[in-house]
């Protein structure tokens, strides 16, 4: 028998009205573009050069007891089947427009939908923002967004329904581009009809996604403590969500519910330290009152032909974990784990697409 050629791998998602309710339009996907929910996805992440960590599959079982009087083991008795470690990454960009764009124009849900859904899926909200084209990306104080995704890999696809993303991480290096990666939690593997064989690889056309490289990390402002200083290497903005896991009868396919529970969102990085105040990152660890100072930087110049720039806020930024270091003979200050506060909802971080 001849081996199955692997084609490649590709993924599409897009949103759901509610928990239980699989997007039936996104799981009959087949040949199509962004508007379909595809997402293109970042070459050196993932499996496969696709930016995809294909999910393993895993049952879970009820032992069933031996055969009588014997060592020997009868098969368990399978309950459902979780799809676990499911992980995509992209280059993160703005919208593309050749022209001076409209108001809102990068709105993600217009452009590359399965961006958005990924976005709200993780906790985040667009809506209108200021002068351009700009759309903003704040923290979601509403019920939860599910997503329903759809792989393909060789001659195969799964389909899997009712996921939230469990992390989001933005890793900004230095001089190169901000890599986002989502980690996906599985609600639903339907296997009477999410898993094909014999599929035909989909031909996809990725439009923006494969004709705009994401702009680099260069002149980005980057501004925390009430001052302007650099980082070096990788700079990482994560938003972690707890989602928890709940019984409910009432549920087909696996008798659970998902639902978000808390909200942390952290950065990770290296900074230069700023002559002026060397001690801005001690003084609030050790502050008493809530912090109000930001963290930002821009990715990109929004006035630039085509657009493509977004800039990220990280408001309120308390430390958690310092350590002072040095590079060659210059102050640095690692942080680790600062984390984004507010004291009103959806107010501790902000996505502007341009």
């Amino acid at each position: 028998m001849a081996d199955q050629d692997f084609t490649g791998a590709a993924v599409a998602v897009a949103v759901q009205t509610g928990f239980g309710v699989e997007n039936t339009t996104l799981a009959a996907v087949g040949n199509g573009d962004l508007s379909n929910g595809y997402v293109l996805g970042d070459a050196e992440s993932g499996d496969a050069e696709s930016g995809i960590v294909i999910p393993n599959l895993e049952g879970v079982y009820r032992d069933v007891a031996r055969v009588a009087g014997t060592l020997t083991e009868q098969a368990d008795a399978l309950e459902k089947v979780l799809a676990n470690g499911f992980q995509f990454s992209w280059v993160h960009q703005g919208n593309g427009a050749t022209s001076t764009p409209s108001v809102g124009e990068a709105n993600l849900s217009t452009i590359i939908p399965g961006l958005e859904a990924i976005l709200e899926s993780a906790g985040l909200e667009g809506t209108t923002g200021g002068a351009g084209g700009e759309q903003d990306y704040n923290t979601r104080t509403g019920a939860n967004i599910y997503t329903t995704w759809k792989i393909f890999h060789g001659d195969l696809s799964m389909v899997f329904s009712d996921c939230l993303v469990e992390t989001l991480t933005f890793k900004a290096a230095a001089g190169g581009f901000v890599i986002a990666t989502a980690d996906i939690k599985v609600g639903t593997f339907d296997t009477s009809g999410g898993f094909s064989d014999g599929v035909t690889f989909p031909t996809i056309a990725y439009e923006e996604m494969a004709s705009l490289t994401g702009p680099k990390v260069l002149g980005a402002a980057f501004t925390a403590f009430g001052q302007t200083r650099g980082f070096t290497g990788d700079f990482e903005i994560k938003l972690a969500s707890e989602i928890e896991e709940f019984g409910d009868s009432n549920v087909a396919v696996t008798g659970t519910r998902l639902a978000q529970n808390r909200r942390v969102i952290s950065v990770n990085g290296v900074l230069y330290v700023n002559a002026s105040d060397s001690a801005a990152a001690f003084d609030n660890l050790i502050r008493t009152s809530a912090p109000t100072v930001d963290l930002s930087f821009q990715v990109g110049t929004p006035s630039d032909d085509p657009y493509n720039a977004f800039k990220f806020y990280v408001n309120n930024l308390q430390s958690k974990s310092i350590k002072y270091n040095r590079i060659g003979t210059t102050l640095v200050v690692e942080l680790n784990d600062a984390k984004a506060t507010g004291t009103a909802g959806a107010d501790e971080f902000q996505l502007e697409q341009n």
